[in-house]
């Protein structure tokens, strides 16, 4: 009777993402990846290399977005740095089974705290890179090192000194007001839609799809559908609907929100049920 040999799974290869503001041009992706490659057998995922230039926020929001969809022990590289080269720190967080690195500008905590606690450390550029350190380039220099030591599987509690303090970030928290809700704008993607803080299920509480809302900024005063999806209004219309982040955002149908509503990170926007 012939044997049934019964085949191993493969173990999977450590991944590793990036997400930066770099674009593709000048070759600061490819470099990045370059390094980490060099250093560990890892499979890269570029989650956005278009986070608008310098925008912490924005990155920390997309970040936090993506989490839930990544395995344990992922290795997520964030730089987005305008601090490079002043004495911010490079630093490495451990939480939820998650591994961040990045720079201490806030960008990578929204995202940790949203899967555990994080353990933050600041990054021995010595334990990680032995090269010379550029004074612009720490993607390259301090954290693609770092991703790539955590990848290879190297203890995160040789990485560097713990942190007590850092930077944090918040998105702010949603108000209720008579007849309404008060959120802000935390992001604004690539089709002018504007996300807010405000949880569908705290949205949900009080407005159903169909309403007629009163939605208005410092600048801007729209009548706004609770709609499901963007093609519930005419083309050119602005909706409130409930995007796959689970946030409630605004969108106008073939257009942008972004502009009508004229809004940046942090804009105040007030939701409001029409009385007919």
């Amino acid at each position: 009777m012939a044997r049934t040999v019964r085949e191993e799974a493969p173990l999977r290869r450590p991944i590793v993402t990036l997400l930066t503001d770099f674009g593709f041009a000048g070759g600061y992706v490819g470099s990045m990846k370059g390094v980490i490659l060099g250093r560990a057998d890892a499979e890269l995922v570029d989650i956005t290399h278009d986070v608008p230039p310098q925008s912490v926020q924005a990155g920390a929001f997309i970040l936090r977005s993506v989490i839930p969809y990544f395995p344990k022990g992922t290795v997520h590289t964030v730089v987005i740095d305008p601090g490079v080269g002043t004495p911010r720190k490079p630093i490495a967080i451990r939480s939820g089974g998650f591994f961040f690195v990045g720079p201490d500008n806030g960008v990578l905590i929204p995202a940790a705290k949203s899967c555990g606690r994080p353990e933050v450390r600041e990054i021995n550029t010595g334990t990680i890179q032995k090269e010379k350190i550029s004074n612009t380039f720490h993607g390259r220099d301090v954290f693609a090192p770092a991703a790539a030591y955590l990848a290879s599987g190297s203890p995160f509690e040789k990485i560097g000194a713990t942190l007590r303090t850092y930077h944090d970030m918040s998105f702010g928290e949603m108000r209720k007001v008579p007849l309404g809700l008060v959120g802000m704008s935390v992001y604004a993607d690539g089709f002018g839609n504007i996300i807010t803080n405000i949880r569908s299920e705290d949205f949900t509480k009080l407005f159903r799809v169909g309403d007629k809302l009163s939605v208005s900024t410092d600048s801007v005063r729209q009548v706004v559908e609770f709609g499901k999806t963007y093609s519930d209004v005419s083309e050119g219309s602005p909706v409130a609907l409930v995007g796959s982040h689970g946030n409630v955002e605004l969108a106008v149908s073939r257009g942008s929100a972004e502009q009508l509503f004229n809004c940046s990170f942090g804009t105040e926007i007030v939701f409001k049920k029409l009385k007919f």
